[in-house]
């Protein structure tokens, strides 16, 4: 019985994640996000959360429980950008709520999937990373380090599990064009960050979910432990 597990489904990667997978192949299709979901489709369970809260992710996952659902395949797409100002004038408070939510939410979120998919005797997860985990950039250190660490993170996880065939694997988007980078065009601009990309455009949504699926659908059992860059070739440069 597969059940998966969607954070951060209200919008971007998240939601054009949903929008993406074979509902079909799932007996229960479980989002979360911060924000209220707003969907018509009441097959699907919904729980509003704050990944960073410990209090939360536990309760979604006595609930899950109370249900008889265990959750077989999981996308961690919750996490907040950084706030796009120099070192110099970040504050620590800013720093502790990037990390907080990136890192230690996607962990938390982890510790339970990964109890669950244990108990089924396999699973599969993604995590969603960043091109700034490999490249960084100015401005964006939070952000950066953050999506370094779940890169660090996942790929030890990936070695603590493989025997006991749970796979992990991030996958790491350049340039999305979603509210994400809302900030980071206000202070570099679009065409700068278009420009960038050797691409010059930005990535969709819709585009990142379709690399999602595959890794979560198809047959990729010899696939853990691995970074993929989904930058427009960002990372090659």
């Amino acid at each position: 019985m597969r059940n998966i597990l969607i954070s951060g489904a209200a919008s971007g990667i998240g939601r054009s994640t949903y929008n993406a997978i074979n509902h079909d192949i799932y007996s229960n299709i479980i989002l979360v996000d911060k924000m209220n979901i707003d969907l018509n489709d009441r097959s699907v369970i919904c729980y509003q959360c704050d990944i960073s809260n410990e209090n939360d992710v536990i309760a979604i996952f006595e609930d899950l429980k109370s249900r008889r659902i265990a959750i077989s395949h999981a996308v961690n797409a919750a996490g907040v950008p950084g706030p796009n100002k120099p070192f110099s004038a970040t504050k620590i408070a800013d720093f502790d709520k990037v990390i907080g939510t990136n890192l230690r939410g996607t962990a938390l979120m982890m510790m339970h999937e990964i109890a669950m998919m244990d108990r089924l005797g396999g699973g599969r997860i993604v995590n969603i990373a960043s091109v700034l985990a490999r490249c960084g950039l100015a401005g964006s250190s939070a952000y950066a380090a953050s999506k370094a660490a779940v890169v660090a993170l996942s790929k030890s996880l990936a070695i603590e599990y493989a025997q006991k065939n749970i796979q992990i694997n991030t996958l790491s988007p350049g340039a999305v064009d979603t509210n994400f980078l809302t900030l980071l065009k206000q202070r570099v601009g679009k065409d700068y960050i278009e420009n960038m990309q050797p691409v010059k455009r930005m990535s969709t949504p819709d585009e990142i979910a379709q690399y999602i699926t595959f890794i979560i659908e198809s047959d990729t059992s010899f696939l853990t432990g691995v970074d993929i860059p989904i930058d427009g070739g960002y990372s090659a440069q």
